[in-house]
């Protein structure tokens, strides 16, 4: 233990050296606000491809899906979808975004917000939800970094002395330099982030045997019931195990705490409502700022298709499910041990309701093979969350400079002044997020489980600034705050203000608090705006989007391909995150039966997984490339600027003119009665 604490202090050093460096390194070139919010637009293609993946990524998988795998299986490895929804969200709305701030020199979302729909109160409901996801997530970040070290050191470094430490290094290089440092060591941070996962997926099918070890699962599947949930009960095609199989469509149940479902709550419903929901981190204010700073929206289109489809898929479907599942037979579940179905004894017995600690044993346990490989993967492990962490620092700290104490506080603040302000206010967010990581930390839980549903609310009002002109002012801003306030009373936190008074659980139905959110969010935002007599700005509204169909809209030889895309994505949702997913509990063979009935080798359900995830990637790629959804525009915005000529793509796409991309209303119906039959079958 004391040969790895020394390797973890010698790559601690040198990584901190790094981050040191570059926020030394741009202490004094930040002179104006588009230098130290934005790197001046100029970042490249590359370094907002490593970045943004492990900031987006990082902080929300690297302990949530091992872990929540060990303990629910193969139908919450479904989720894992969210590499393709959250790029899905990116696709639709951060070009135009870009290109709104080219044309309007914006720096913030909020300032984006307000110039579009003219109101204060949705520019400050924006600034909340901006906090709302940095306070939570850097509490729970920081806590996680502080968990490692005091796991590393075996307790002789205490969890809160070690993230106050560790955090100050982040403060400074984001405090010092802004943006640039920011992204330019989340390249490195990314790099690790990448080596943690390889070490992580290698090992444990190193550990396994390779994947022979599915063969001593189904024995032991026989004997024991693998998972936290239980068996499915009828749901999703028999009395199955929820570890193997997704119960059912839909269960109606009140919700977890009141009448938790039978197998588990991973329904098709709710990983299709979950994996959407997702989409809310690519939505929040933190990722749209982080979409004005690059040179060219091509930079878009390598993270989507790249970083997030298929690198981090692989890393989800394939890797966490190796070491999620086979810590089952690795010593940490304690079924398996007694019934002597163990491969061998490598990690300690997990209690399924404290598995948050998965990651960091299965990282000690490469000290069997090399001290020095541990203190590496724990710093991987603590640099790729400062990834996250470090991006939601720097943009709300921003933010409150920008949308609260210029437009109401200071309106022509010096450039120092203004400075100022952001770098107090992101060391006052940073505080609260260590006070809160140190002295209430189940606060945070319940904090951070409203935060990606409270982004997940933003979908109507970009949809309104990006593509619809018809949502008004009103419409946007009362849909936001409907939709937050069903978000609270969805989840445990609103549970907590009542005192359990209400009738539901969390999640009722099985159906996540963020898709309960945007459900009234979107009738209340379209009502409103239908129903609004006094629409004084339409035509201020129609201007942004004159000039946005003006740069970007879609080749005329591409027209009928909209129709396809619609088609394509409603068929990928339909099967691999919505009610056709029961399809995969016993295509390829039920897990119930003897291994040598497993069509594929591996469980049906992963296999079944894993093809749509494939199917996924080249769906976001269609809709990327042939949509022109992250390709440059056709038109110039400012002098400099890259863009295309429309003869650029004159003969481009034109064999879709051929595919009858008018059949896709038909194919919609028809998938819709498909989806009716499934659900009175398995979920009535």
């Amino acid at each position: 233990m004391l040969a790895n604490l020394y390797w973890f202090f010698f790559f601690l050093i040198v990584y901190w050296s790094f981050c040191l460096f570059w926020g030394a390194r741009t202490l004094r070139k930040n002179n104006s606000p588009e230098s130290y919010y934005l790197a001046n637009r100029s970042i490249s293609s590359w370094v907002f491809f490593f970045s943004a993946t492990a900031a987006t990524f990082a902080g929300i998988t690297i302990i949530t899906y091992p872990s929540l795998i060990y303990a629910d299986g193969y139908s919450f490895l479904a989720t894992a979808a969210i590499v393709i929804t959250i790029p899905l969200g990116s696709i639709l709305f951060f070009k135009r975004q870009w290109m709104l701030s080219r044309k309007y020199n914006l720096i913030t979302p909020g300032e984006m917000y307000y110039k579009y729909y003219k109101s204060h109160t949705l520019r400050i409901t924006i600034l909340i939800i901006a906090l709302f996801f940095a306070v939570p997530f850097l509490g729970i970040i920081i806590g996680t970094t502080g968990n490692m070290v005091e796991f590393i050191s075996a307790g002789e470094l205490g969890r809160d002395s070690a993230m106050w430490v560790l955090t100050a290094v982040v403060l400074f290089y984001v405090v010092s330099g802004g943006f640039k440092p920011m992204i330019s060591i989340g390249v490195l941070q990314s790099w690790l982030f990448f080596i943690l996962f390889i070490s992580i997926g290698f090992g444990a099918f190193y550990y396994l045997g390779g994947l022979n070890f599915f063969d001593d699962l189904s024995t032991a599947n026989n004997f024991i019931s693998f998972g936290s949930w239980g068996t499915t009960e009828g749901y999703g095609g028999g009395d199955l195990s929820g570890f193997f199989n997704v119960p059912g469509v839909i269960q109606w149940v009140a919700g977890l705490g009141k009448n938790n479902p039978s197998g588990g709550p991973w329904t098709a419903v709710m990983i299709l409502s979950f994996t959407l929901s997702y989409m809310g981190i690519i939505l929040s204010p933190t990722f749209s700022m982080w979409s004005y700073s690059v040179k060219s929206p091509k930079s878009f289109y390598y993270f989507q298709i790249w970083g997030s489809g298929a690198i981090v898929g692989v890393f989800l479907f394939i890797f966490a499910a190796l070491l999620g599942v086979g810590a089952n037979l690795l010593g940490a579940n304690s079924s398996v041990n007694l019934n002597g179905f163990a491969i061998n004894q490598l990690l300690p017995e997990l209690d399924f309701n404290n598995i948050s600690s998965l990651v960091f044993t299965f990282i000690g346990s490469f000290s069997l093979a090399s001290p020095i490989l541990v203190g590496l993967l724990a710093i991987c492990l603590i640099a790729a969350l400062q990834s996250t962490l470090a991006a939601f620092l720097m943009t709300s700290g921003s933010m409150v400079a920008r949308d609260l104490y210029r437009p109401y506080i200071d309106k022509e603040p010096s450039w120092k002044r203004e400075l100022l302000v952001a770098r107090l206010a992101m060391l006052l967010i940073c505080l609260a997020a260590l006070y809160l990581a140190t002295f209430f930390e189940t606060s945070l839980i319940l904090l951070g489980g409203l935060a990606i549903a409270f982004g997940f609310q933003l979908f109507p009002v970009l949809l309104g600034m990006i593509w619809f002109p018809w949502i008004t002012r009103t419409g946007a801003t009362l849909g936001l705050i409907t939709g937050m306030f069903f978000v609270i009373l969805a989840e445990t936190f609103g549970h907590k203000l009542t005192g359990n008074a209400l009738p539901w659980g969390r999640w009722p139905l099985t159906i996540y608090s963020g898709l309960w959110g945007l459900f009234f969010n979107v009738i209340v935002c379209f009502l409103s705006s239908a129903f609004s007599s006094n629409d004084i700005d339409k035509d201020h509204r129609q201007s942004f989007h004159n000039f946005m169909n003006d740069h970007m809209g879609i080749h005329h030889s591409r027209k009928k391909i909209k129709s396809l895309a619609y088609v394509l994505f409603l068929i990928w949702a339909f099967f691999s995150i919505g009610p056709g997913l029961i399809f995969g509990n016993l295509i390829f063979g039920s897990s119930d039966q003897p291994y040598d009935k497993w069509v594929m080798g591996i469980p049906s359900l992963w296999a079944y997984q894993i093809i749509w995830w494939a199917i996924g990637v080249l769906l976001i790629w269609f809709m990327a490339n042939k949509l022109d959804l992250s390709t440059l525009p056709k038109k110039p915005i400012l002098n400099g600027d890259e863009f295309s000529v429309p003869d650029d793509v004159e003969e481009k796409g034109n064999y879709i003119d051929k595919m009858g991309g008018g059949y896709g209303w038909p194919l919609i119906l028809i998938g819709m009665a498909v989806a009716t039959v499934i659900l009175s079958v398995y979920a009535l």
